[in-house]
């Protein structure tokens, strides 16, 4: 990557010369949401957690956001507090990942880091899975990366 202009890097090339593959957070697409909870939960790296199915293709996202939004509106019905959430944890394990997932913005590992990074910016997107070319997700993108692989082109 250090010899390239930065018009000619990719995706793969930012994850090697950073040095980092961010793992991210999986779900099967048969999982329940409480399955998603504890995935990002024990993930600390992402931010969003990605449903693949058998194959390991990617199905779908659920952000943090809207896991936080889904345990806001079950639990404003009830009194706040420790027992109101793990009443709502215990509650989630029959609730699928497919009711509240959504289509996932995805780039491909060889996509060049220009496109991405337009990507990111115009959809307001701060991280997005990676796949490969079948579709199998292999890793998690997110703007710091850029930021840290572009910084040696602003001196």
């Amino acid at each position: 990557m250090d010899d390239k202009p930065i018009s000619d890097i990719r995706v793969s090339d930012v994850i090697e010369g950073i040095g980092k593959k961010t793992k991210p957070a999986t779900v099967d697409i048969d999982g329940r949401l409480r399955d998603a909870v504890v995935s990002i939960v024990d993930d600390s790296e992402t931010r969003k957690v990605y449903v693949v199915d058998k194959e390991g293709e990617l199905r779908g996202t659920i952000t943090l956001e809207t896991l936080l939004r889904y345990a806001g509106y079950t639990l404003g019905v009830r009194k706040t507090g420790m027992t109101s959430l793990l009443r709502w944890f215990a509650e989630i394990k029959n609730d699928k990942v497919t009711e509240i997932m959504t289509k996932p913005v995805r780039v491909l590992h060889s996509e060049m880091i220009v496109n991405v990074t337009k990507l990111m910016v115009e959809h307001h997107l701060n991280d997005l899975p990676i796949v490969d070319d079948d579709n199998k997700l292999v890793g998690e993108l997110n703007g710091l990366d850029i930021l840290k692989a572009s910084m040696k082109y602003w001196e």
